[in-house]
């Protein structure tokens, strides 16, 4: 059986600092991964019932500044989401930029 080792407390090298304890999850032997912070607002397009486009920004930057991160959703015809393309661009622009 192989040893697994927690790879934010290497042995030998004492404990993990503050922040890297903090994403470390022992529980799932994982790092917790934060896609959007808690101090961004966020913006929401609906067709219906499904968000076709969701925009994060720094607080308080305008809505046709540019720096949003941008996702667009794709749905079948079952309403089922299928595709997230993501871009950056101004919240005004999301139907206009061009997404990867």
């Amino acid at each position: 059986m192989s040893s697994i080792t927690n790879p934010y407390t290497p042995a030998g090298e004492g404990r993990a600092s503050e922040v890297e304890a903090r994403v470390f999850d022992p529980k799932v032997w994982a790092v917790r991964y934060v896609e959007i912070p808690s101090n961004m607002q966020m913006r929401v397009e609906y067709s219906g019932y499904n968000a076709l486009y969701l925009g994060y920004a720094d607080s308080g930057l305008g809505i046709s500044a540019s720096g949003w991160l941008l996702q667009k959703y794709t749905y079948d015809a079952s309403g089922r989401a299928t595709l997230r393309q993501i871009s950056y661009d101004s919240w005004d622009d999301r139907a206009l930029t061009t997404y990867k």
